[in-house]
């Protein structure tokens, strides 16, 4: 915890627990997540989330707080999350290496069952995972589930919207999620 608040485990523990108790007794939906949780000890993260997890919350989250976690180190913690865990667990990636789609892949792959996301993944300093650039992601491995629970046609309007906002311009990369550009096959991209 030598990144953040500089709390230790045994206050967090006591903290958590005395918070989810109190929001128990008032029927919400309780979400614990911790921040940093790829820069911090991942052992004690999981005995603290197993501890959190046992006293009832409905989900946990792990949080790349600084951008800086790798695929495959979020394959792994994520994997091991869900081995111990009964609650849902949500993911937090940030943008600040170029892979926070990457890695919202993969802790899909891991068992992840929330990945936050923004559109055209606007947040603080890099963004974190955009919308348009998981969906893309996801539709080239499940194209018909992927459209039976999304409208992607609707995607360049929110985005378009969303940029006007917020001032800002639509990435010169950003991915076209059209059904007539998420339909190409490979044959259609040779000789490039």
């Amino acid at each position: 915890m030598k990144h953040s608040h500089g709390k230790d485990m045994v206050y967090i523990s006591n903290k958590a627990r005395e918070v989810i108790e109190y929001v128990k007794a008032h029927n919400l939906e309780i979400r614990f997540s911790g921040e940093d949780s790829f820069r911090s000890d991942f052992n004690e993260i999981l005995k603290l989330y197993l501890a959190v997890d046992q006293l009832g919350v409905d989900r946990v989250g792990i949080a790349d707080t600084v951008g800086s976690a790798t695929p495959m180190e979020v394959l792994d913690k994520v994997g091991s999350l869900r081995k111990i865990l009964t609650c849902d667990n949500e993911t937090h990636f940030h943008n600040d290496t170029g892979c926070a789609i990457a890695n919202a892949y993969c802790a899909l792959e891991a068992g992840a069952m929330h990945v936050d996301t923004t559109v055209l993944g606007i947040d603080e300093r890099n963004g974190i995972t955009p919308l348009g650039g998981l969906i893309a992601a996801l539709i080239r491995v499940d194209r018909e589930n992927v459209l039976s629970k999304y409208n992607i046609d609707k995607l360049g309007c929110i985005e378009s919207l969303m940029a006007r906002v917020v001032e800002v311009e639509i990435p010169f990369n950003n991915l076209d999620l059209s059904l007539s550009a998420t339909s190409r096959d490979e044959k259609s991209e040779e000789g490039f």
